[in-house]
C-alpha cells in the first residue's frame, strides 16, 4: 500500500510537473506568436507608409518610376532609335557625300527624339547604388543625371552637319559625330535586361548579342576603310584599296560614281575578311595610312575574337552569374505557380531575388574570409 501510494504521489507530481511545463510552453509560444504578429504588423505599417509617401511623390512631384509601363515602352522606343543612330553614325561619317537626303531627314527626327528623352530623364527616379532604395527627390535626380551623361547626350543631339558646313567644312568638326556612339550603351543595357528575362532562351539571347557585337565592329571598320579612301586628293584616289581594286573585269577606278550599296558591301567584305584574317589577296592596303589602320584593326580583332570565343565557351559550361540567377528564378516561379501563391507574393519574391542578384557584392559570403572580430565590428556598424 505504501509503495502504491508513493508511486501515485510520484506519478501525480510528474503529471503536475508536466502540466506546469506544458502551460509555460503554451504561454511562451503564445508570446512568441504575438511578437511575430506585432513585428509583421509594424513591418506592414512601415511599408504602407513608404508606399503612400511614394504615391504622394509620384502625384505631386511628377516623378516617373523606372518600372512604369509607359516609361518602359518609351525606353524600348528609344532603343530602336539608339540602334539606328549607332549604325548610321559611322555610315554618315564615311559616306557623307553620297548618302540620300531621306536618311538625313530621318536622322534629324532621331535627334529630336533624343532631345525629348533628355528632358524626360530629369523626372525619372532611380535606385540608390548603396542603399538600393528608390530615390524620388527631383534635385538628386537632376544632379545625378547632370553628373553622368547629360552633356554627352546633349552634344550628340547637336546638328553637326550644319556646324560642319558653317565652319568652312573643317574635317575635324565632323569627328564630333562619334559622340553619338555613346547611345550604343542603351542597346547594351537592353541586352542585359533581355538576358535576365527568363521568358527568353538565354543561349539564343547571348548568341544574338555576340552577333550584334561582331556585326557592329565590322560595320564600323568598313566605314573607316571607305573614309580613308575618300580623304585623299582626287588625283591620289587611285592609290587606295578601293581605287586600285579590280574584281574580274570590273574596275573601281571611279568608285565615287558607283552606287552606295555596292561601295558599302565592298567595304564590309574587306572588313570581314580582314577581321577573320583569311584575306584572299584581291583586296589589300595600298598606302601607309591603310596599312597602319589594318594593323590596328587586326590587333583589335585578336581581343574581339578572344572575347567571342570566351563567351561561347561560358555558354557551353553554363557557369555565369546571370544564368544561375535565371535558373533560380525559374524554379521559384514554378513553385509559386504550382502552389498558387498569388501575384502579390510572387512579385515580392521576384523583387527580392532580383535585388539579391544586383547586390550580390554585399552578401555574407564576401565577408567569410575575414576574422570574426572584424565581422563583428561590421555587423555592429550595419
Amino acid at each position: 500500500m505504501h509503495t502504491d501510494r508513493s508511486n501515485r504521489d510520484r506519478n501525480g507530481e510528474e503529471t503536475e510537473v508536466d502540466e506546469e511545463y506544458r502551460v509555460e510552453d503554451l504561454q511562451d509560444s503564445t508570446k512568441s506568436s504575438w511578437k511575430i504578429m506585432y513585428r509583421f504588423r509594424s513591418f506592414r505599417n512601415y511599408y504602407s507608409r513608404q508606399n503612400s509617401i511614394g504615391e504622394r511623390i509620384h502625384s505631386h512631384g511628377c516623378i516617373i518610376h523606372p518600372e512604369n509601363r509607359w516609361y518602359v515602352a518609351w525606353t524600348h522606343f528609344i532603343v530602336i532609335w539608339a540602334v539606328y543612330s549607332s549604325f548610321f553614325t559611322p555610315l554618315e561619317f564615311a559616306f557623307f557625300r553620297g548618302l540620300p537626303q531621306k536618311l538625313f531627314l530621318l536622322d534629324i527626327e532621331g535627334q529630336l527624339t533624343f532631345l525629348v528623352d533628355i528632358f524626360i530623364c530629369f523626372f525619372v527616379g532611380y535606385r540608390d547604388p548603396h542603399s538600393y532604395c528608390m530615390v524620388y527627390n527631383r534635385n538628386l535626380i537632376a544632379i545625378r543625371y547632370l553628373k553622368s551623361r547629360f552633356f554627352v547626350d546633349l552634344l550628340g543631339c547637336l546638328p553637326w552637319d550644319a556646324i560642319y558646313k558653317a565652319s568652312g567644312r573643317k574635317e575635324l568638326v565632323r569627328y564630333m559625330l562619334w559622340i553619338r556612339l555613346s547611345r550604343a550603351l542603351r542597346v547594351t543595357e537592353f541586352f542585359e535586361k533581355l538576358e535576365k528575362d527568363i521568358r527568353l532562351n538565354y543561349l539564343f539571347t547571348r548568341i544574338i548579342n555576340l552577333f550584334v557585337v561582331e556585326l557592329y565592329c565590322t560595320h564600323t571598320a568598313a566605314c573607316v576603310f571607305y573614309y580613308l579612301a575618300t580623304t585623299l586628293p582626287p588625283s591620289k584616289e587611285g592609290y587606295t584599296w578601293i581605287g586600285s581594286l579590280r574584281m574580274g573585269d570590273y574596275s573601281y577606278a571611279n568608285f565615287r560614281e558607283i552606287d552606295l550599296w555596292t561601295r558599302y558591301v565592298t567595304s564590309l567584305y574587306f572588313a570581314i575578311v580582314t577581321m577573320a584574317t583569311v584575306g584572299y589577296g584581291e583586296i589589300h592596303a595600298v598606302n601607309v595610312r591603310e596599312m597602319i589602320f589594318v594593323m590596328t584593326y587586326v590587333s583589335f580583332d585578336m581581343i574581339l575574337g578572344a572575347y567571342l570565343l570566351g563567351n561561347m565557351t561560358a555558354l557551353i559550361v553554363k557557369g555565369s552569374k546571370t544564368e544561375r540567377y535565371r535558373d533560380k528564378m525559374a524554379e521559384l516561379i514554378k513553385y509559386m505557380n504550382r502552389n498558387k501563391l498569388g501575384k502579390n507574393i510572387s512579385k515580392q519574391v521576384k523583387g527580392h531575388v532580383r535585388l539579391q542578384y544586383e547586390s550580390s557584392h554585399t552578401d555574407v559570403a564576401a565577408l567569410q574570409d575575414l576574422p570574426l572580430a572584424i565581422r563583428a565590428k561590421i555587423s555592429n556598424k550595419l
